[in-house]
């Protein structure tokens, strides 16, 4: 009688699966590649993935492929949990423990220092818990759709199903909501709940000169509480602008993430302490560029293997004819690897007023990071950019950034600029996916010569800068060439293609397969 093979167990770990984000993108195709080679395949993450929104904006298939929600839990737990696969991939950025899988695999989006001062040691072993247990304080906000500074305060805007999660345990929270349009339907058709249990608050008062709603509860736990707002037309624009929690261990988390807001945000994720064992339990560590492979070998003394993330390049198309117009991809915010649209503006003005570059628009696309500095740093971009044709796409959707792409020209990016790479390398770009994105729909690269752009763009398919000065003359020599830029064009598509999923399926599984 003929025996069958029970299929290989794989899970693949991203305690960031919910952000939806770059590396996110290679986690996926992790997956897809091993379901389809015929393993059982695992995603394990910690916060609540809606499954068909995650394949919807990411463009992926996740037919069986199961997503498992896991408690919050100590480093050594999830060791545990990696015994029980025949294969763990961790591929969740910054997250390193001793992997007890018989094929352990670390996916490395950029390294961080395991090697520390003893100022480091002690703010990763010593402050950083602390405060932890000092403060009380939101630790997510899911499923808002996104952030708007108007009229002078943070306006959080609500989807179908907001969840704020918290740190700890909530005696009393309170928060005001914001209607558009105030009826009093749509007031009493939101529901609340705590976990699977509906709840009501203890108190709701409606300013309707304000349009603003008063809400206040209380004994919520870590799981915190849930907004569901009614299938009505007028329920679509309803925004939080205030939230508070009458604790003085809320006050004091105020008043820190006021005056070291680089230190509040390791209090929701960031490198503990990690010995060099717990990489070498990992039989293959695998990274997204050259760029990255030399800091791994700089900070932890280990040899890793370069994967180019995969990039759905047959998504991409461009129209016929292009537009003058440029583009960037990437979000507003001011700390790690800032995409530094402040000073791609600058450039584009000098391109205007000094070399007369006229008929010409500058797009940005990306959101608008949350937090008040990110904001500010926005503001500040779209204000430098004022009366200049320069245009935000803060909310575009992917079908509108292909039309983009589709459209333009030129695709600049600069992140990295001004950075020392021996002092700050997280400064810089580690590979640069909307850059292949860009070269796939026919725009020519002017990118900075730094981090894993240099990998990207050959000398015949774009151009790479080191000054301002070479960004700006590399640009006019495409702008006053017409022929020069459809030559570039074409390359940039053939060169696009070294990074298409094929050729990462096949990378990939030479890996797993060894």
């Amino acid at each position: 009688m003929a025996t069958t093979t029970k299929p290989k167990t794989v899970a693949i770990y991203d305690r960031w699966l919910s952000s939806l984000g770059g590396g996110e993108q290679v986690v996926l195709a992790y997956a897809q590649v091993l379901r389809d080679l015929g393993y059982n395949v695992n995603l394990l993450t910690h916060r609540h993935v809606n499954r068909h929104q995650l394949e919807k904006k990411m463009g992926v298939s996740l037919k069986q492929i199961k997503i498992v929600s896991m408690p919050e839990s100590d480093p050594s737990l999830l060791s545990g949990v990696s015994e029980r696969y025949d294969i763990f991939i961790n591929a969740s950025h910054l997250d390193y423990f001793a992997n007890r899988s018989r094929q352990g695999l670390i996916s490395v989006f950029f390294p961080g220092i395991i090697k520390m001062t003893i100022y480091e040691y002690l703010k990763r072993a010593l402050f950083i818990p602390s405060f932890k247990k000092a403060f009380i304080y939101p630790t997510k906000f899911e499923g808002f759709s996104h952030d708007q500074y108007l009229h002078g305060r943070i306006h959080k805007w609500l989807g179908k199903r907001s969840t704020i999660s918290f740190n700890t345990y909530i005696d009393k929270v309170g928060f005001q909501l914001y209607f558009r349009f105030m009826t009093l339907a749509v007031i009493d058709g939101i529901e609340f709940f705590r976990g699977s249990q509906r709840v009501e608050p203890l108190e709701r008062s409606v300013n309707q000169k304000n349009n603003v709603v008063t809400y206040r509860f209380s004994q919520l736990d870590k799981g915190g509480l849930t907004i569901v707002l009614p299938s009505d037309r007028y329920s679509q624009d309803i925004a939080m602008i205030s939230f508070t929690i009458p604790s003085v261990r809320y006050l004091l988390f105020n008043v820190f993430k006021r005056f070291f807001p680089r230190w509040e945000m390791r209090l929701h994720g960031g490198p503990g302490i990690t010995k060099r064992a717990d990489l070498e339990s990992y039989q293959t560590i695998v990274t997204i560029s050259k760029f990255c492979r030399k800091w791994i070998n700089r900070y932890w003394g280990l040899s890793s293997r370069v994967l180019y993330p995969p990039v759905n390049t047959s998504k991409f198309f461009h129209s016929k004819p292009k537009k003058n117009i440029i583009i960037h991809v990437g979000r507003f915010f001011v700390t790690g690897h800032s995409k530094k649209q402040l000073e791609l503006v600058k450039a584009f003005k000098k391109l205007v007023t000094h070399h007369n570059v006229s008929n010409w628009q500058l797009h940005f696309v990306g959101s608008v990071e949350l937090g008040k500095l990110h904001q500010q740093y926005f503001r500040q971009v779209r204000s430098e950019a004022h009366g200049f044709p320069v245009k935000f796409h803060t909310r575009a959707s992917f079908q509108e950034l292909r039309n983009l792409f589709a459209s333009a020209k030129i695709y600049w990016h600069a992140t990295g600029l001004d950075e020392n790479e021996e002092k700050r390398p997280i400064a810089f770009e580690h590979f640069g996916i909307t850059t292949v994105e860009a070269m796939a729909s026919g725009c020519v690269p002017v990118v900075i010569n730094a981090g894993g752009q240099r990998e990207i763009v050959t000398k015949d398919s774009g151009f790479t800068w080191n000054t301002r000065a070479e960004l700006i003359n590399y640009t006019l020599r495409l702008i006053k060439s017409p022929q020069l830029l459809k030559q570039y064009q074409r390359q940039a598509v053939r060169r696009s293609r070294y990074f298409d999923i094929d050729n990462f399926k096949k990378r990939f599984t030479i890996i797993i397969k060894g």
